[in-house]
């Protein structure tokens, strides 16, 4: 079978390394024993060589039936859950616990990043959205399609579609004359927040992840310390435009490149919705949303001096996302819910990072299942000093 250049390249390495070969088929059965719907059609390494091919130019489409997983998260779950098999993982992945980075760079994961690229070049084409597959997003209820605003000449790709503006009023600024007040930057469920201690760690899944790392690149590294890390996730179907969650003049924007990656966990079965459709996809899988990826996944950072202090908001790109876009510009002042950047393909996370000073407190709660919050909503208030007013 021929495939793309970049598939092929894959085909040709992993036919010469009988181990590897072996380690691949071996991933696959562990991922079939896992989600046996959702790998039905894929038995072998050639197999999934063929899932690969089409998936680089796949047209993205879903299922107007919110019962019925999204087809856009299906498929990104099975990709990405044959690499997070511990046959592959130690292969596709450049980080280890605690911010640890392994050296040399495993070849599969230069492989993944290159295959993302061409994903990603594929949905800035014209190719990657027809009228029915648009459609099928205005069917579903969950991507609030009425909240948008659709350019007279229609969306031109699917990263066109997928960073679509809002309409003026869709999402109302929080506390627009309160500079106490801050806002989530995008639509996203929180994850939750922890204190960073003075030496600019924070404490996640039993090791000490170094803030500063995240901060790569930034003066204002060390700034930090003591203060308050938060993090939250956006879906496929969210709004992918982030917004300035306080005001302040933008210090820094710039990119940090990274890796790709995206968890993939089996949904426990008694939570699976039993009323879907006969001829839906499987729903087996979902991706987990967790800390500490963030260090090594290409990402945006825009530092704003605000009225509460140094505020960092990193835009965190997973899976097949192909860049974060900064539109925010160095030396402009921003005001509140102003936006700062966008993503382009894939689902995404915020980071947001305040001093110690700020006295930051999350009116945000983190519940099971997350709660979800609309851009410009309040999700924390600082709490100064008495006689430190930063009400305008």
């Amino acid at each position: 079978m021929a495939y793309t250049a970049l598939v092929q390249n894959l085909a040709d390495a992993v036919h010469k390394d009988a181990a590897l070969l072996q380690a691949f088929n071996s991933a696959i059965a562990s991922s079939k024993q896992a989600a046996p719907d959702t790998y039905a059609d894929i038995q072998t390494f050639a197999d999934f060589l063929a899932f690969i091919d089409m998936f680089a130019a796949w047209v993205p489409c879903t299922s107007p039936d919110v019962r019925v997983i999204d087809q856009v998260l299906y498929m990104l779950c099975k990709f990405y859950f044959v690499f997070n098999q511990d046959e592959l993982r130690h292969l596709s992945q450049t980080w280890t616990t605690a911010g640890n980075v392994k050296e040399p760079i495993p070849w599969l994961s230069d492989w993944l990043v290159l295959y993302t690229r061409q994903i990603g070049l594929f949905m800035d084409s014209r190719q990657s959205l027809t009228k029915e597959s648009l459609q099928t997003f205005r069917s579903r209820q969950d991507y609030h399609m009425e909240d948008y605003i659709e350019p007279r000449e229609g969306w031109s790709s699917f990263n066109h579609f997928f960073a679509r503006h809002i309409k003026p009023g869709a999402r109302p600024i929080h506390g627009l004359a309160d500079d106490s007040i801050i806002v989530s930057p995008g639509d996203s469920s929180f994850a939750g927040s922890w204190p960073v201690d003075q030496d600019g760690y924070i404490e996640l899944k039993h090791a000490r992840w170094n803030v500063r790392k995240l901060l790569q690149g930034s003066k204002y590294q060390n700034d930090f310390d003591g203060g308050v890390f938060s993090h939250s996730c956006l879906h496929i179907n969210d709004y992918h435009r982030l917004h300035s969650p306080v005001a302040g003049k933008v210090l820094e924007a710039f990119k940090t490149a990274g890796e790709v990656y995206l968890e993939i966990g089996v949904k426990d079965k008694k939570n699976v919705c039993a009323n879907v459709r006969v001829g839906s996809l499987p729903d087996e899988l979902d991706f987990v949303d967790g800390e500490g990826h963030q260090w090594f996944q290409m990402r945006g950072l825009i530092l704003l001096d605000s009225p509460i202090g140094l505020v960092a908001v990193i835009a965190v790109a997973m899976a097949q996302i192909a860049s974060v876009v900064i539109t925010a510009q160095e030396g402009r002042q921003l005001h509140k819910g102003e936006e700062i950047c966008y993503f382009q393909y894939g689902g995404s996370d915020i980071v947001l990072l305040f001093q110690k000073k700020s006295n930051v407190h999350f009116t945000a709660q983190v519940t099971t299942p997350p709660t979800h919050y609309k851009a410009r909503q309040m999700i924390a208030q600082a709490r100064l000093e008495a006689g430190s007013s930063v009400t305008r």
